[in-house]
């Protein structure tokens, strides 16, 4: 029994420490607040600076209207009290503004609409020690947060929160994982220094305000300009002090918001713990690992339908698309299925396709990132507890006729030309199958033809060289330890770029981590240097996987009788992938060159783009000339392109004479720059992608036929 009791009163302990805020937390807290403090200070000294300027001002010209009443005293009289007022009402106007959050999207929820819902929220709101929210509201996506309205003086007026619930996180997630992500959710709701968010939220809504709110404030100040060219004296020097005050609340913000945003990570963390007293650790971190596939299938799913509008057509239910569309991924990265037959990502899943080792930290991130937070909750190893079956979108009462109301949501904010035809669900998937089967590799290869291309650097006596005899299939080449080396490869040339801009000497990094390493800014350079040399260990690597790879194609080709085929397939892919280079700097240089066009600029900074985008044009246009002549492009070319093509091709055009844009023009230009992109990407990934087939035939055709080994 005093075990017991001892086990019970280590638990009980362990719990209280896990949620007390920690050291950090308060420090993080108190820097947060002090921030707070120093812009008030600095504010009231503006406000009581601006007010004793106001008085004066007022003062002055009165005295000097009073000293000889005529035309020019009045004038700078009103002009000199008019100064002083314009700095005042700069500095308050923001008390009258308000700013509320947007709920056409949400749908508001009651506790007689969704009792079960209530009741799990009243639990956690309970075991959590806080109060039940305003108001709870459903959206689409996958997400749950807490917000609230806020003005000027929601910060001396308690202003109760709302939670927000995504649809989209409750179709994906489990009971116990959503009973987390709401404790994590009331974690916030408990925590004090939610109120210094409140502030810095204000704050930021007034330096925002003074920056670039200031549309009302500018006219008003140019209608009293235009009185007067005295007034319009006055107005100028007023402009040039609010510049002033607006170059000190820049730096403000700074301070502010960098050590609030030090809190909002310290608070993530906090909350965190608070959720994993709710139901252990585990069913918090399952849900973060699920989340990014989560969101990333229903994003799928608005795309689809994003290109069903041009023919009317949308669905009366997105969620249980979702759900199929999360499922398929799954199980392309061959993960394994729950009891509620939702996908358990691994922490090697998550991470899989994120090999980089450079940890930079973001002053500017407000929340920790997954893996921080994961590891954080593997400290804490709080053990299930209230377990409960089930996905959490089961919970919703009536729950086909809350989906259908959130989809039809989603649809009525779209405009079609006619009344659109509902698809059913297994049209979408049907569709969706086909799809992507149309704009995917085979599954022989495992993905790796996602990130790379097939051999190019061959001659033309390659497929007519001897090979040497050796035991092999094709899955041999495409394991995971293969892959594994194209992330890694990724992870050192992202890395790489990083370091590069860090060696330039313009960022304020003074150290970083590399492979839990820590390195001053000093040693990139020599980092880099061994970065390098690793990049070309892993290419060299990988080309002779290719080298490999090709090899023993063309000895199974060969072996069927199919080698003629195969050649044809690599010499149409080598003559596309090897100008597709070429052909990218080209699109992406006048891009970026005719890029102004899009932007409100200055007459004579559009003169001088003008000389550039020409310059750029010219390769541009040799570019698509030669495209158009090639017979490997023709498939992806339609008369209606190739007409609009051949009028730009034979035409100069100007784009801007005097201070107009010749619409027609410019239409022609952006037309033929985004169709040059995507003639080039469909081209080569056409070319890649019938080769990579007739190679997964030849495969189907070995291992079926003859289970020989074969000579490469």
């Amino acid at each position: 029994m005093r075990i017991l009791l001892s086990c019970v009163n280590k638990l009980y302990f362990m719990y209280e420490n896990a949620l007390k805020p920690s050291e950090n937390f308060k420090k993080m807290a108190q820097k947060s607040v002090n921030a707070i403090l120093l812009f008030a200070l600095t504010y009231i000294l503006l406000i009581v600076a601006a007010i004793g300027l106001t008085i004066a001002c007022a003062f002055g010209g009165i005295m000097l209207i009073g000293a000889k009443a005529m035309l020019i005293t009045l004038m700078l009289g009103g002009g000199l009290i008019c100064f002083g007022v314009l700095i005042l009402v700069f500095l308050i106007k923001f008390v009258f503004k308000e700013n509320k959050i947007d709920r056409s999207h949400l749908t508001l929820i009651t506790k007689e609409e969704q009792p079960e819902l209530f009741q799990m929220i009243e639990e956690i709101v309970k075991e959590v020690g806080t109060d039940f929210p305003k108001n709870v509201y459903l959206s689409s996506e996958v997400n749950a947060s807490v917000f609230y309205d806020s003005s000027f003086w929601s910060m001396f007026i308690p202003v109760r929160k709302n939670l927000l619930i995504g649809v989209g996180l409750m179709n994906t997630i489990s009971v116990d994982e959503f009973r987390a992500i709401l404790g994590h959710e009331f974690g916030h709701f408990s925590q004090k220094s939610m109120r210094v968010g409140s502030y810095v939220y204000n704050v930021n809504q007034i330096i925002y305000n003074m920056l670039y709110d200031n549309e009302g404030y500018n006219n008003f100040v140019q209608h009293i300009a235009s009185v007067s060219s005295y007034l319009g004296i006055f107005v100028m020097m007023a402009t040039k002090i609010a510049e002033g005050i607006q170059y000190i609340l820049r730096k403000m913000y700074a301070i502010v918001n960098l050590n609030h945003m030090a809190l909002s990570r310290e608070m993530e963390f906090h909350a965190d713990a608070v959720a994993a007293s709710v139901t252990g650790s585990q069913a918090l971190i399952t849900s973060l690992l699920r989340l990014h596939i989560a969101d990333h299938a229903l994003n799928n799913v608005f795309n689809f339908y994003n290109l069903k509008i041009k023919v009317n057509e949308k669905t009366n239910n997105i969620y249980p698309q979702q759900r199929f569309v999360m499922n398929f991924f799954a199980g392309e990265q061959r993960v394994t299925f729950d009891n509620n037959g939702l996908p358990m990502i691994l922490e090697e899943h998550y991470h899989k396709f994120n090999r980089n080792k450079l940890v930079l930290k973001d002053q500017w991130a407000s929340h920790p990132s997954t893996k921080d937070r994961i590891e954080h909750l593997q400290r804490l190893d709080f053990p299930a507890k209230n377990s409960q079956p089930g996905v959490a979108v089961d919970l919703l009462l009536n729950r086909d006729e809350v989906l259908s109301q959130i989809t039809k949501k989603l649809f009525d904010a779209i405009s079609y030309s006619e009344t659109p035809v509902i698809a059913d669900e297994h049209q979408f998937e049907q569709e969706f199958l086909q799809e992507r089967n149309l704009n995917s590799f085979d599954s022989l290869f495992n993905g790796y033809y996602d990130y790379r291309s097939p051999l190019t650097s061959f001659d033309e006596n390659a497929f007519e060289q001897a090979k040497a005899p050796v035991e092999a299939t094709a899955a041999d080449f495409f394991t995971d330890s293969r892959l594994n080396l194209i992330y890694e490869k990724d992870g050192v040339v992202t890395d790489l770029d990083t370091l590069k801009q860090l060696a330039d000497g313009t960022s304020e990094i003074k150290t970083f981590d590399y492979d839990g390493k820590r390195y001053a800014i000093e040693d990139c350079n020599a980092l880099i240097d061994s970065l390098n040399t690793e990049l070309e260990q892993q290419e060299a690597q990988l080309k002779e996987l290719d080298t490999q790879i090709f090899n023993y194609f063309i000895a199974i080709s060969a072996k069927q009788n199919n080698l003629a085929i195969l050649k044809s397939l690599y010499e149409n892919f080598k003559e596309i992938a090897d100008r597709l280079d070429s052909q990218g700097n080209a699109h992406n240089k006048i891009a970026n060159a005719a890029s102004f066009m899009h932007t409100s600029t200055p007459f004579e900074v559009i003169e001088q783009n003008l000389i550039v985008l020409k310059k750029e044009e010219m390769s541009f246009k040799e570019e698509l000339l030669l495209l158009m002549e090639k017979s490997v492009y023709q498939e992806f070319i339609t008369e209606e392109v190739r007409g609009k093509i051949n009028a730009y091709l034979s035409n100069k055009y100007t784009y801007f004479a005097g201070k107009t844009y010749f619409d027609m023009q410019v239409d022609e230009l952006f037309y033929a720059i985004e169709h040059f992109a995507r003639i080039i990407n469909d081209t080569n990934f056409n070319a890649k992608k019938r080769l990579l087939d007739f190679q997964a035939n030849l495969e189907i055709t070995q291992l079926t036929e003859n289970k020989k080994p074969v000579a490469i």
